[in-house]
């Protein structure tokens, strides 16, 4: 299997760092919340994404949250400055992690933010218990969905909610695309959107509510990369210019992927009855 910093937008967990110094911030500074939700929200639409998951499965104060592939925690920061709930920022990567929890403590968000460098799929589901489970586009990086998706079902409580945002195979998907989306997304358990009903459903989830995000992804993964293009002068000066082309790189891949119909997107709202 392919290591995941083969995917460009993850090989470098410090750039953050740069793009916070580019807007003002000395390295120990406090950090506002809005400046730093530039940066920190690794999928589509940002915090606008995480609003609509905490309007969406009633996410509030006395709930205990996991954030699976957490990243630097942008998401898990959000629910907890909004709700005041606890959340549990689960991320595989030990740089993404480390960052996170530094970013967490500059907000002064460390007493509702717990963050954990850990694979998920090794994560003890002994004392481990969740009200609600949330993930931006990060399970299709594990390799073996069956058995992540009946560990999210034996992580909730009885009544817990889900809340998902993955990539699945789009509809001119071909098997000798599966080199290249490993690679380049480090894609290793793409689904067909039924089948990913499908496997939810068999673990005892009672699916609530689902939606093709397929053209929506792809229209604002057109313009990410259109701006991102646009300010080039200012990325390089920021980043330098391989830092520049790694994250040009990931964004063409996948606007191209997405426009081909190579993969496309879901969002999924599940419950456990």
């Amino acid at each position: 299997m392919n290591d995941i910093k083969d995917m460009k937008l993850y090989s470098d967990a410090y750039r953050i760092f740069k793009d916070l110094k580019a807007i003002g911030y000395s390295e120990d500074d406090k950090l506002n919340l809005v400046d730093l939700n530039q940066f920190d929200q690794l999928h589509y639409h940002g915090t606008l994404s995480v609003q609509e998951a905490i309007e969406t499965i009633n996410i509030h104060e006395n709930d205990n949250v996991l954030e699976v592939g957490a990243g630097w925690g942008g998401p898990s920061r959000f629910i907890a400055y909004k709700t005041r709930a606890h959340v549990s920022a689960l991320e595989l990567q030990k740089d993404y992690s480390e960052v996170g929890k530094e970013l967490t403590l500059r907000t002064g968000l460390e007493s509702f933010v717990t963050h954990i460098n850990q694979d998920f799929l090794n994560f003890s589901e002994r004392n481990n218990y969740f009200n609600k489970i949330v993930s931006w586009l990060a399970l299709y990086h594990i390799p073996d969905r069956k058995k992540y998706t009946q560990k999210l079902f034996n992580l909730l409580y009885q009544n817990g909610m889900l809340f998902i945002e993955d990539l699945t195979f789009g509809q001119s998907y071909k098997s000798s695309y599966k080199a290249m989306l490993q690679k380049k997304l480090f894609a290793n358990s793409l689904e067909k959107y039924s089948d990913y009903l499908d496997t939810c459903a068999n673990v005892g989830f009672e699916i609530i509510e689902h939606k093709d995000m397929s053209s929506d992804w792809e229209m604002f993964t057109n313009e990410r990369l259109r701006v991102l293009q646009a300010n080039k002068e200012y990325q390089e000066k920021t980043h330098g210019t391989e830092g520049y082309k790694m994250i040009e790189d990931f964004y063409t891949t996948a606007a191209e992927c997405f426009s081909k119909n190579i993969i496309g997107g879901i969002r999924l709202i599940c419950k456990k009855n």
